[in-house]
């Protein structure tokens, strides 16, 4: 799907960080030469179980965009359940405005804000919402006279007048995937695939599989269709000090995924197994929400998340890499602001040059 190239790596922070960070944090990304870009996605209220308080996406991407110049800047992800895909299309319309047509848009279920409205996911499913949701957000984005009834949305947008547009017409679509119907349905209609935080090799490879099935359904053999995944990283000149930053983050996904997204295939395709998770979901169904404790070296290596030096982390990026991961989306956690800098630059000057490219897909 995509041939043989030098690694794009980007930057991804959750809206939870103060705005002021995360200017600076973009800044340095693009610093830093991290091509891949600097991306924002929706925290959600139910991270202050962790501490966090969430800020909107789109005023946290903004921030970003005036902070920098040249990268890519995108949201990864936004949800159609939370927000309708006309007042979507109006935000990516400001945001590629405000970048200078940099932005891309990400869209997914985003199951943790789903949570807090009163929606039927067995009707709305997410492949019938996104699907609809694309079409109108596309028809919007184009500027033209634009009517649309389906099972879910019903839209009718009169055309814009071509010398008052100032974004582009074809803003990039990426869907955010766990499970296999939205992996096919992004080979058939987006313009590239991002996949959860606790992405491995394996699920890598497993995704494949559905995006390959979702590009023949339709029968779509695209030059260039990114796959891109969320990483967890901490880089320091000291490892121990990376994988003590990386364990509460990494914990906070295993409880993501055994409550909220309740896909097992995330969690198995690391290799970890059943008898590695067992205390946590005892812990879990036990009432406990912090699992850090339970997050070993071993358990952070296998669900690739590239904490450690310099040394120890290309290695771990590089299986990603190998196993067919376009773009890898680094989520920079530290325990201050100084380490979640310390990690960008590391990233840029020592850890994404020693990168080789994967021969083409």
């Amino acid at each position: 799907m995509t041939g043989s190239s030098h690694p794009q790596v980007g930057v991804i922070f959750k809206s939870y960080e103060p705005l002021d960070e995360i200017a600076v944090y973009a800044r340095a990304t693009e610093e830093a030469g991290l091509e891949g870009g600097f991306w924002i996605a929706e925290a959600y209220h139910w991270f202050r179980n962790y501490g966090h308080e969430s800020r909107g996406a789109i005023t946290t991407l903004a921030m970003a965009i005036r902070a920098t110049e040249r990268i890519p800047v995108g949201l990864g992800i936004i949800s159609p359940y939370v927000r309708h895909p006309t007042v979507q299309a109006a935000e990516a319309a400001a945001l590629d405005e405000l970048s200078g047509g940099r932005f891309i848009m990400g869209m997914g279920t985003g199951k943790v804000g789903v949570n807090y409205i009163e929606v039927d996911l067995k009707k709305a499913t997410p492949v019938k919402v996104h699907r609809e949701a694309i079409e109108i957000f596309r028809g919007i984005i184009r500027g033209e006279r634009f009517s649309y009834k389906g099972e879910i949305f019903q839209v009718s947008v009169p055309p814009v007048d071509p010398s008052r547009m100032r974004h582009r017409s074809d803003i990039p679509i990426y869907i955010g995937a766990t499970g296999p119907s939205m992996q096919r349905l992004a080979g058939e209609i987006a313009d590239g695939l991002i996949l959860p935080g606790l992405t491995s090799p394996g699920f890598v490879r497993y995704s494949y599989g559905n995006l390959r099935k979702g590009f023949e359904r339709v029968g779509r053999l695209p030059k260039q269709f990114p796959v891109g995944g969320v990483i967890l990283a901490s880089v320091s000149r000291s490892g121990a000090k990376a994988r003590d930053a990386a364990r509460g983050y990494a914990a906070t996904y295993v409880v993501n995924k055994i409550r909220n997204i309740q896909n097992d295939v995330i969690l198995s395709s690391s290799g970890i197994t059943e008898e590695e998770l067992a205390p946590m979901r005892k812990a879990l169904e036990a009432g406990k929400e912090d699992l850090t404790e339970f997050v070993s070296d071993r358990i952070l290596r296998r669900f690739t998340v590239v904490a450690g030096t310099p040394e120890e982390c290309v290695p771990v990026l590089q299986e990603l890499v190998d196993a067919g991961l376009d773009l890898s989306l680094m989520e920079v956690v530290g325990a201050d602001a100084d380490a979640c800098l310390e990690t960008i630059r590391l990233l840029g000057m020592e850890v994404v040059p020693r990168l080789v490219g994967r021969a083409a897909a």
